[in-house]
C-alpha cells in the first residue's frame, strides 16, 4: 500500500469511529483512556501554554485539559473530519480543532510547548516525518509525549507479519508497529533528547522527549 492509501484506510476507519469513540460501545478504541493519565502525568510535570494534540480524535484528551486549565489554549489536529467536526460540537472555548496530516504540520515553528500524540502513531506512513515536524513545532525546551504500542522484538515481528495485515483487512489503518530500538533511532534522528523511553505493560510504548 502507498502512504496515500493507508491514510485514506485511516479516514474511512475513523470517519465510522467518530459516532462511538466517546461512548461505552467503542470496542477496540476504549483502551485509548487507559493512557490519557500516564500522558497527562508527563505534560504537568513542566510550565505549559500552549499545548498540541495530534491524532485527537474526537478531542477526549483536550477536553480533559480545556475545562481543567482553561487559561490555557490547546489544539487539536486529526485526519478525520468526522473526527473533527464531533471534537468541534464541544464548543471549547479556548480550543482550536484542525483537520490535517501528522506528517505534514499546518502550524509555524516553535507554536507549541508540549504535543502530545495517543494511539496514532501506528498510523503514521512515515513516522520520522510526523517526529521532524513535531520537532519543528516545538518551541526550545518543549517536549514531546508519546503513547503507542511496541513490545519485545520477536512480538513486535509477529504483530507486523500477522496482525497489522489482518487490520488491515478488516478495514483498519495500521500501518506498523515499531521496536524500542527503532523509537530511539527515529526520535533521535528528528533533534530531539530522549528523557524517558519505556516498554510498559498492556503492549505500550511510553516516550518522553524534549527539543
Amino acid at each position: 500500500m502507498t502512504p496515500e492509501q493507508y491514510k485514506q484506510l485511516s479516514i474511512r476507519e475513523f470517519t465510522k469511529a467518530a459516532k462511538v469513540y466517546e461512548t461505552d460501545h467503542a470496542g477496540i478504541y476504549e483502551m485509548c483512556k487507559d493512557d490519557y493519565p500516564p500522558m497527562l502525568a508527563e505534560l504537568e510535570i513542566d510550565p505549559f501554554d500552549n499545548v498540541l494534540d495530534v491524532g485527537c480524535g474526537t478531542g477526549p484528551v483536550i477536553e480533559l485539559l480545556a475545562k481543567k486549565y482553561p487559561e490555557k489554549h490547546f489544539v487539536g489536529l486529526d485526519i478525520t473530519p468526522a473526527m473533527i467536526e464531533a471534537a468541534r460540537s464541544k464548543g471549547l472555548s479556548n480550543v482550536e480543532f484542525v483537520v490535517g496530516d501528522a506528517e505534514n504540520l499546518p502550524f509555524g515553528d516553535e507554536d507549541f510547548d508540549a504535543i502530545l500524540c495517543s494511539n496514532s502513531f501506528h498510523h503514521y506512513p512515515n513516522p520520522g516525518a510526523f517526529l521532524r515536524e513535531a520537532h519543528r513545532v516545538l518551541r526550545p525546551g518543549g517536549k514531546l509525549i508519546l503513547r503507542d504500542y511496541t513490545s519485545n522484538d520477536v512480538v513486535v515481528w509477529l504483530m507486523n507479519t500477522f496482525e497489522m495485515p489482518l487490520a488491515r483487512l478488516a478495514g483498519h489503518g495500521d500501518v506498523r508497529i515499531l521496536k524500542m530500538g527503532e523509537y530511539r533511532e527515529l526520535v533521535e534522528a528528528a533533534g530531539f533528547a530522549i528523557e524517558k523511553l519505556a516498554a510498559q505493560k498492556g503492549f505500550r510504548a511510553h516516550l518522553v522527549a524534549k527539543k
